[in-house]
This record gives C-alpha cells, structure tokens and sequence, in this order.
C-alpha cells in the first residue's frame, strides 16, 4: 500500500469527531504527510487545530459539530501520555459553581503548553506545577481548581449550598481527607466545615 492509502485507510476507520494527530503517522515521509493533511484540510474532510492537531469533521445541516473541550483534552492527554486537569471558570461551570460558559477552557497539563481554536472556543493548555497532579482523585484536583478560580472569601452561600450537594453524594463512595490536605488552607477549612455538616 501507498502512503496516501494507508492514510486513507486510517482516516476512514476515525469516528467523526475523532482527532488525528501528524504524529499517529511518525513512520512515514512526515513532509509528505503533511501535505496529505493539509490536502484533506483544503477540502473539509479535515480542520486543523493546531500544528499536527486535526479534527475529523463533523458536519451538519447547522454546521460543524465539534467535541467538548474535555473530550478533545483527554484525546491529546493520551496522545501526549500526560496528565490534563481542568481550570478556571471551565471548571467552575463543570462544578455547578457558576453557570457562565467560557470562551476560552483552560487546562493544567503536565506535558507541553498549547492553544487549539475549535470553532468559537479557545482552549488553552497551560503548564501546571507537580503539586497540581498529586492528588489521587482527578475530580477532588479540579474542584481545587475551582475553588482557586473564585477566590478567597469570594464564594457565595449559593455556591457553598451547591458544593454541599456535591460532597453530599460524592463522600459516599469517596475518601477526601488525603487530598483535602494537599489544599490552600482556605480551601480545607471551607471543605472540612460542609463535610461536618454532611455527615451530621
């Protein structure tokens, strides 16, 4: 088989909404995939990302359909074989902590800073500190984060009454007190004090 038809080959086996990466092809002439992509690019079957960051196209009869934000990060996660966590606003909307939907979604990585533009929504990849990934639970590191991302003294009793649902349902399965201490103090005696009132 030709180049060109391996590569056809493996663009037909993606899913729509999958992304194909210039590196999934490391074994071939890479100039000549390049032009192959920017090709596929031209013509719509592709959009392009980021440099050899690709999408395979969704299109409907509204327009382009693309993956969540989080979807497109786990896919570079594994890609990369780094670790993403979700920051800012992106994770207090996913918390329920603020119904405000980002422009921009930022992510901690502990691979390498990016910017991808998909469709109107920019998604940042910024370099996050070891600290960030040492706790056991993703979920309980990005709550960190979304805590971080209001503020000291900015959270509202509206936002306390939604994180005390969450841990409510969330510490019937989980063990935070590890994770509790790898916090801003602010941010355990907040948590510490909704989980007292949760297991009351």
């Amino acid at each position: 088989m030709t180049i060109a038809q391996i590569f056809e080959e493996e663009y037909q086996k993606a899913e729509k909404g999958s992304l194909i990466f210039a590196s999934d092809f490391a074994d071939y002439n890479q100039d000549y995939i390049g032009d192959l992509l920017a090709r596929y690019s031209k013509d719509g079957r592709l959009e392009r990302l980021a440099n050899g960051v690709y999408l395979k196209t969704t299109i409907t009869k509204f327009g382009p359909v693309y993956p969540t934000p989080a979807k497109i990060a786990e896919a570079i996660a594994r890609r990369d074989h780094c670790q993403v966590l979700m920051a800012g606003l992106a994770a207090e909307n996913h918390f329920g902590l603020s119904t405000q939907v980002p422009m921009k979604v930022v992510f901690l990585t502990s691979g390498s800073a990016r910017k991808l533009n998909v469709g109107n929504t920019t998604i940042e990849f910024k370099r996050g500190v070891p600290k960030n990934f040492a706790f056991k639970d993703e979920t309980m590191a990005t709550l960190c984060l979304a805590l971080k991302s209001i503020g000291n003294g900015h959270v509202t009793d509206e936002q306390r009454a939604v994180l005390k649902r969450f841990l409510k349902n969330y510490l019937l399965d989980h063990d935070i007190k590890d994770d509790l201490k790898l916090m801003p103090q602010w941010i355990q005696r907040l948590l510490n004090g909704i989980v007292k009132e949760v297991e009351l």
